[in-house]
């Protein structure tokens, strides 16, 4: 049987009666190992060095500092400033919803993380002032996601890991995107709370003084990510060393400056990182093995040069590569796609003149997109528990949303200068 053939059906079937998709890869991978012939030796040694990178200790120390600020109080500031910066404009609360995200964004790195940290203030906000559920847990799942578009993003660490691609560059290239998503998603909700006439009396008057004390008030939080993101892009630390940096100023503040982590605070932080981390490692383990197999059988390369053969129009080829992100999105783990995917699609779009920084930034907001579309979105789930509506609600109110993100998308994949200008002035692209 052929090796490919076998370890597509095999991962299907493992994936329809239930098993998790990290043993899922890594089952389907033994399977063509075995037809292939290369020894289960083989496997230890690409599970082994898929993890012995210095960079991997970045993922779980981005996530443990997401989640230490936000038990630290660093989130309720965050979004009192947001609230300040807003004022009772028509839509505010959801104005706020966007602002906040995009702040937390810069800290946490994670897409879930976000809309669970922002969503369960805002959202019952947002209800209580008579904003339909279904919105207001679509505008928080929609805007969730810029977490892993401006950095620091884990899924940017893992398309570096795997592409072996500059991760600081790729954390400059996500700034202006990351701005991008956040403005559309921002023009959209406006749109629809006029139309629907949505107020928020409760996010207070705009005045410079209120917004004086509410930056204040949030100073700590605010500095955040000036520090974490400016260490990095001054050359102070590396991305790794950063996530440290992250971990080590969530406990100061939250410990002496707000004084609300406690012991269980602490402890529960780290477990759920723990347990996060786990399964990304499982997935990054299983699908380095699966890359490494793909290449063995050649598969990057017909695949390469299926697509180019096919669709020689390079504008039709972005387009078709689009949709096939946008789609796999919807049904694989944002994580596996892009281990899988990279090596498969990469070849494929520096042939027609996008830089790899560039892919990365395009496959990061499909992942973006792909968080708030069922049936995987884990941002639509989150959202929907949060705001106690249906799934189904949900995904009807994101339409909007979605559409002005797919629109980000395919600007950024065709005006390359959004994404590569600022990596280039700050000198980490020639």
């Amino acid at each position: 049987m052929d090796p490919t053939l076998a370890l597509t059906l095999s991962f299907i079937v493992f994936l329809l009666i239930g098993v998790p998709v990290g043993i899922s890869i890594g089952l389907a991978a033994v399977i063509a190992m075995t037809i292939v012939g290369l020894p289960l030796s083989y496997l230890v040694q690409t599970a082994y060095t898929a993890v012995d990178e210095f960079t991997i200790i970045a993922v779980p120390m981005f996530i443990l500092a997401g989640t230490l600020m936000e038990k630290g109080g660093l989130t309720e500031r965050l979004i009192g400033f947001s609230r300040a910066i807003v004022g009772s404009a028509p839509g505010g609360l959801a104005t706020v919803t966007i602002v906040a995200c995009t702040f937390f964004a810069a800290i946490s790195g994670s897409g879930p993380a976000t809309t669970a940290a922002i969503g369960s203030i805002m959202i019952p906000a947002m209800i209580k002032d008579g904003y339909d559920r279904g919105f207001g847990a679509a505008i928080t799942s929609s805007a969730g996601g810029i977490g892993v578009v401006i950095p620091p993003s884990i899924p940017m660490i893992i398309y570096g890991v795997t592409s072996e691609t500059s991760i600081s560059a790729l954390f400059v290239a996500g700034v202006i995107p990351g701005l991008l998503l956040a403005l559309a998603l921002f023009g959209a909700s406006a749109l629809i709370s006029r139309r629907r006439g949505y107020s928020s009396e409760t996010t207070g008057a705009r005045s410079l003084r209120a917004i004086g004390r509410a930056a204040w008030e949030a100073k700590w939080a605010l500095f955040a990510p000036v520090l974490i993101l400016g260490g990095i892009y001054g050359g102070i630390f590396t991305v790794t060393e950063a996530s440290v940096v992250a971990v080590l100023y969530a406990l100061f503040v939250g410990i002496f400056i707000y004084r609300e982590i406690t012991l269980t605070n602490f402890t529960d932080a780290a477990v759920y990182a723990t347990r996060i981390t786990g399964t990304v490692m499982l997935v990054l383990v299983t699908g380095r093995i699966v890359g490494r197999l793909l290449s063995i059988l050649q598969i990057p390369q017909l695949v390469s040069g299926f697509l180019i053969d096919t669709v020689s129009n390079p504008v039709a080829l972005i387009l078709v590569i689009l949709v096939l992100l946008v789609f796999i999105g919807m049904w694989m783990e944002t994580l596996t796609q892009i281990i899988i995917l990279t090596p498969l699609l990469l070849p494929v779009v520096t042939s027609v003149g996008i830089d790899p920084i560039q892919f990365g930034i395009i496959f990061v907001i499909a992942c973006e997109i792909g968080y708030s579309t069922p049936p995987l979105g884990v941002n639509l789930f989150v959202a929907s528990e949060i705001g106690r509506t249906s799934v189904e609600r949900v995904s009807r109110a994101s339409l909007p949303f979605l559409g002005a993100e797919i629109t980000v998308m395919i600007i950024v994949a065709f005006v390359p200068g959004l994404t590569l200008w600022l990596p280039r002035l700050l000198g980490f692209v020639n």
